[in-house]
């Protein structure tokens, strides 16, 4: 077993046993095996009978409910957040007794209850600075190791990422999964001033750009771009900012070879011209479209819509097509109120943190929440328009970026109020003891003065 192997067990053994008293940190520690998925990248050495991921969200479940943690202060759009994704919760519930597909929505409903669990949880328990610190930082490090081991086996060994099946999904749908990571990188790289900080963040930032373009994925590559564009919109408007905006666009430029630039024009190509994969996707969506209109309540059941496909395509030899995009997915299966709550779940914040950036609620100086801002408002478009293409709603990452951006606006609610977060008070009882020592320092020193004087 190797040293590499050992210290990721290691932290799994921490963060289980942290959990229990701590349960915040057995939340980063489950994000943190999400995203970086420790069965796939160390397949050759890991015990894959056990569910890691499993045993983090039972340690932090029994830690929330042992610490009361749930009873921690939030914002207004936190519980908003919550409630929207858990009224979609139980609409698809309610839509799963009715499937046309039992097998499909058993398969789903068994995963996606408890990635909702788990986002109830982060909402509830990264609720200050120093949490949401520590979150942010390790779920960009584990997708930089995803993004250097695609990079490293394609310059290496030469080999065709895009035919591999990364983190058990296939290349779509794994690239679809990162696009709310790269904004995070992307936004600490513009957004704080320590210079190491921001060559580290610009290195992993340039590796999940190539990385997409490798993995061939024309949508996740739209994504990006439309990232791109908002990040460019919203970032802060210094020198600086332009600079590595401009390094960016070239380092994309030169990254881009002449088989990624035919790959992605060909989905703008006429009608007659596109290929199978471009051409597919729009019948797909016209079926999509058409399974909705006829069942707009509760759908034909949850992830049961790809077993309508084949029939209203004429596909003769398959049973079972998925929609490749994430609102049909949602909307098809689980009905079009469902699909209204679960978008409500990622644009809420959203919203909340434009309000933010247009007001300028938060100032420069505030590194972390300009950070989680930036990456919000440029973050979860490029994701969801990466999701048009391959629909990820099993994939966590883009969930996670949603409990960092409810974290952000709790910890300004609570300044607002006068409510400042654990670790930030800390500082400032800190200083303040500080000052009282240096006062009383001064004022000894002065009396030993005037004693020598006299």
């Amino acid at each position: 077993m190797s040293l590499s192997i050992l210290f990721i067990q290691a932290c799994w053994a921490y963060s289980n046993l942290r959990a229990i008293l701590t349960p915040w940190i057995g939340y980063v520690g489950y994000a943190v095996f999400v995203v970086l998925c420790p069965q796939w990248n160390w397949r050759w050495g890991w015990d894959n009978s056990i569910d890691y991921q499993k045993f983090l969200a039972i340690t932090t479940i029994i830690g929330t409910v042992l610490t009361g943690a749930f009873t921690n202060k939030i914002s207004g759009i936190s519980w908003k957040s919550i409630g929207a994704i858990l009224l979609f919760l139980s609409l698809a519930y309610i839509s799963s007794f009715q499937t046309i597909a039992p097998r499909q929505t058993t398969f789903y409903m068994d995963k996606i209850w408890k990635i909702v669990l788990m986002c109830v949880l982060g909402i509830l328990l990264i609720d200050d600075s120093k949490k949401l610190s520590w979150l942010v930082g390790l779920i960009v490090l584990a997708q930089a190791w995803n993004a250097f081991n695609i990079n490293e086996l394609y310059y290496k060994w030469g080999i065709r990422v895009d035919n591999f099946t990364w983190n058990f999904n296939d290349s779509n749908t794994y690239a679809v999964s990162t696009v709310t990571m790269m904004a995070l990188s992307f936004a600490i790289m513009l957004v704080y001033k320590n210079y190491w900080l921001r060559i580290c963040m610009g290195l992993i930032f340039v590796l999940q750009m190539h990385q997409i373009m490798i993995l061939q994925s024309r949508g996740t590559m739209l994504g990006g771009i439309v990232l791109g564009v908002l990040g460019f919109l919203f970032m802060p408007k210094t020198k600086y900012a332009y600079q590595v905006f401009g390094v960016g666009l070239l380092c994309g430029v030169i990254l881009a070879g002449p088989s990624v630039v035919e790959e992605f024009a060909s989905s703008f190509s006429a009608e007659e011209e596109l290929d199978s994969s471009a051409q597919s996707r729009f019948d797909i969506w016209k079926a999509g479209v058409r399974i909705t209109a006829d069942n707009p309540i509760l759908g034909v059941g949850p992830w049961a819509g790809q077993v309508l496909v084949p029939e209203l395509l004429g596909m003769h030899n398959t049973k079972t097509k998925s929609l490749h995009n994430l609102l049909f997915e949602m909307s098809a299966g689980c009905g079009v109120p469902a699909a209204t709550c679960y978008l409500a779940y990622f644009f809420l914040p959203w919203f909340v943190q434009l309000r933010y950036w247009l007001k300028g609620k938060i100032t420069g100086d505030d590194h972390l929440l300009r950070t989680v801002n930036l990456a919000t408002l440029c973050g979860i478009p490029g994701y969801w328009v990466a999701s048009m293409f391959s629909a990820g709603a099993l994939l966590e990452p883009s969930y996670i970026l949603v409990v960092c951006s409810c974290a952000a606006c709790t910890i300004l609610e609570k300044r607002e109020l006068g409510l400042d977060d654990d670790h930030h008070e800390d500082d400032i009882q800190e200083d303040l003891d500080s000052d009282s020592e240096m006062d009383e320092d001064f004022e000894e020193d002065q009396e030993q003065e005037l004693v020598a004087n006299r």
